[in-house]
């Protein structure tokens, strides 16, 4: 007697069995066992975007194995109908050449992937960003940027431009003054990068900024654990503006700055029961740690 598997199970093993010789195809050209690849985007069952995602994921900008895939890409004419592809109407499609372009590192896209940013279908502009974050350059650093000034600090904006940006390019930004709308921004880059060549335009944001300005820059300096922005945070507790009190709370908390338990114990009583929640959960921070510090050194 024989048995005959459902339809969809034989459908979904031919599937898995597409996708794995084409992830060794993909393997073998980036490893320079071969250097053919023929490539079909609208194989759904072999998942292109998602093989080359995965496979070209470790490998370094300038490595040989991308350099390889990529030159696969070019010669099979495969990268010119990805280019290409950005100008569907399908969001789907779109979505599965931002992908295979920000695996490929190919920056000569950019200019194309940029617009996207201000497509009207979430997923794509998320895509979008997320391509030219893993590009990175100034052309991308700077699109990002643009497309914050409409879209605001959306969190897959500020993260593809923390990784999208050079050395330096925040820290300019933020120093520049110049372009008030894409401070908050800036600073909320700044504080996912922990480069301590921003910490000093950060501060001097949180000095002279605006409420909502002065308030990120807290949050930032605190993910940065900056020290020495410890004694402008504990003065910044005493700030007329809700968030910004709040904000330094938790940037404090973040610090384990113990010396200022105190000025935290104070907002307990704060107007603002936003502010009293972030100093409470702060101090409880700043207990576990003092309480850990006092249980090593009783075990020494």
């Amino acid at each position: 007697m024989t048995v005959e598997a459902p339809p969809g199970r034989m459908e979904q093993a031919r599937a898995g069995m597409r996708r794995a010789a084409f992830k060794r195809q993909v393997e073998a050209v980036a490893a320079g066992s071969t250097t053919s690849l023929p490539i079909d985007l609208d194989d759904g069952a072999g998942d292109v975007a998602a093989v080359v995602a995965e496979v070209a994921r470790p490998l370094q900008p300038q490595s040989p194995s991308l350099a390889r895939l990529v030159a696969a890409f070019h010669r099979s004419g495969a990268a010119d109908a990805i280019v290409a592809g950005l100008a569907e109407e399908d969001p789907v499609h779109v979505q599965k050449c931002c992908r295979i372009i920000g695996a490929l590192r190919l920056e000569a896209a950019v200019p194309w992937l940029s617009p996207l940013l201000r497509s009207n279908h979430l997923a794509v502009s998320d895509s979008a960003a997320r391509a030219l974050g893993r590009i990175g350059g100034i052309r991308s650093a700077e699109a990002l940027l643009a497309a914050t000034r409409r879209a605001g600090t959306r969190r897959t904006l500020v993260v593809a431009l923390a990784r999208a940006a050079p050395d330096l390019f925040i820290e300019t930004v933020l120093s520049s003054r110049r372009r008030p709308g894409l401070l908050g921004a800036a600073a909320l880059a700044a504080g996912l990068r922990r480069r301590h060549t921003a910490v000093g335009p950060l501060l001097a944001l949180l000095d002279s900024g605006t409420r909502r300005h002065r308030a990120i820059s807290c949050r930032a300096l605190g993910w940065m654990r900056a020290g020495r922005a410890i004694p402008v945070l504990t003065a910044a507790l005493t700030d007329p503006d809700w968030r910004v009190r709040m904000a330094a709370a938790k940037a404090l908390g973040e610090l384990h700055a113990q010396a200022q338990f105190k000025e935290l114990d104070v907002l307990l009583t704060d107007r603002d029961p936003r502010v009293r929640k972030a100093a409470k959960q702060s101090l409880l921070r700043l207990g576990n740690v003092m309480l850990s510090r006092d249980w090593r050194w009783a075990w020494r």
